[in-house]
């Protein structure tokens, strides 16, 4: 009896057309769950956006950043009461101190059960990057964040948010909606970062620059002036002119803590600038960075989410940091 089989050539022929339509499949298969992403990444913010109009509505102004001291609570963890954390939100204890220090910063036990929680609504799930970690912050464990708040355009002294900035968030602030006198729907609240690496590095080059940033720290002094940060000033970070004595791995890695290194941006930088970002004892030129391909997602005041491309116009990227700059800005200029 004579036998049906495949010869080689059509076997071959096969495989091939399966490899070919494999190969279409796949960037669809991965486009579909980066969109599936970026609405995740998306509805954290409007569940951010609602809390934040909630916590006005209650309290007449939005929260401030940090505290007594720069590490005090952050915006994030005051939102936490009306994002139905409530779990979380009995850990904590807001009428303590967040820890004490300086030098030395420590976490006061009080909070150390929600330091070291990690948040889903606080991460975007395109990052991939883990977000606890276990001794980096201050030799304590921490819980990171992928969102941050609007510190301001960071041009001139507004990249330092221990006083008032032109943006929405600074240490101790208390906007009110009347504040915000460019429109809510042209004020960006908050943006997003990309999660650091937890890993500091020394010289020239880092491990990844992605989530590493050039740490100033050791070029200026720590002596404190008004307004706008130290004297000397820290200097203007726009190209090569900066030498890193070191690489930062910080940037977000703590989501309670109110520095602007933790839970901040200014927008001195576009959106995933190739220009690291720059800092020094927790603040400086901080910019909103995210893994969605071509842009970052911001929250306006109004509660809209946006997704701004990384070519925006930078003059544009500014005006919508600062709450009364007087810019006219259009929705089609980003």
């Amino acid at each position: 009896m004579r036998r049906c089989a495949f010869t080689l050539i059509e076997l071959l022929v096969v495989i091939a057309i399966i490899a070919v339509l494999i190969a279409l499949l796949l960037p669809a298969v991965q486009v579909a769950r980066e969109a599936a992403r970026r609405v995740q990444s998306t509805n954290n913010l409007k569940q951010m956006g609602l809390a934040l109009h909630n916590y006005e509505s209650v309290h007449g102004c939005f929260p401030g950043s940090g505290g007594q001291s720069s590490s005090g609570f952050s915006v994030l963890a005051r939102l936490l009461p009306f994002m139905e954390g409530s779990n979380l939100v009995n850990s904590m204890n807001f009428s303590l101190p967040l820890g004490s220090g300086p030098p030395t910063f420590v976490f006061n036990a009080a909070q150390t059960t929600a330091s070291q929680t990690v948040v889903q609504a606080f991460l975007c799930p395109s990052d991939g990057q883990t977000p606890f970690y276990p001794s980096y912050y201050q030799q304590s464990p921490t819980a990171g964040t992928c969102y941050v708040v609007n510190v301001g355009s960071g041009t001139g002294t507004f990249y330092d948010p221990r006083y008032p900035t032109d943006g929405v968030f600074w240490d101790n602030s208390a906007t009110r909606f009347a504040h915000v006198v460019d429109g809510t729907s042209n004020t960006m609240f908050m943006s997003q970062c990309v999660l650091g690496l937890g890993q500091d590095t020394a010289g020239a080059t880092p491990t990844q620059q992605l989530r590493q940033i050039v740490n100033y720290a050791t070029k200026v002094s720590p002596a404190k002036a008004a307004p706008g940060g130290y004297n000397p000033p820290m200097n203007n970070p726009d190209l090569a002119a900066v030498v890193p004595p070191s690489w930062s791995g910080g940037r977000g890695v703590a989501w309670i803590v109110g520095t602007e290194a933790m839970s901040g941006f200014n927008a001195y930088l576009p959106p995933n600038s190739k220009t690291p970002d720059v800092y020094g004892h927790g603040f400086g030129w901080l910019g909103a960075r995210g893994l969605h391909p071509g842009g970052v997602l911001t929250l306006t005041g109004d509660g809209a989410v946006r997704f701004v491309k990384d070519s925006v116009d930078l003059a544009t990227w500014r005006a919508l940091a600062t709450r009364a700059g007087g810019e006219v800005v259009s929705a089609a200029a980003y």
